[in-house]
């Protein structure tokens, strides 16, 4: 019984620190200091202090470290033909 109660606690935890996140984040849009804007290569969003887009975002500067085997396949199928594509948009 004491896992559950244990379990439970950091459930509500961790919903509390992400609800008082996005709270933030929505005052800040709000007050026109942080805008959701989306990324130039890869069309994620992100937050930024200007309405320019991202040039990169976390995910393109770092897509190895996030899905390994994701961006093995994506970099082969992209560098066929001995130049860069651009995917999506």
């Amino acid at each position: 019984m004491v896992v559950v109660e244990v379990l439970a606690g950091v459930l509500v935890a961790a919903l509390l620190v992400a609800t008082t996140v996005m709270a933030y984040a929505g005052m800040l849009g709000i007050l026109g200091f942080v805008r959701f804007v989306r990324c130039d290569h890869c069309a994620h969003l992100g937050l930024t202090s200007t309405l320019n887009p991202l040039r990169s975002c976390a995910y393109c500067r770092h897509g190895r470290l996030l899905h390994p085997l994701a961006s093995l396949h994506h970099a082969h199928a992209a560098n066929i033909g001995g130049h860069r594509t651009r995917s999506g948009s």
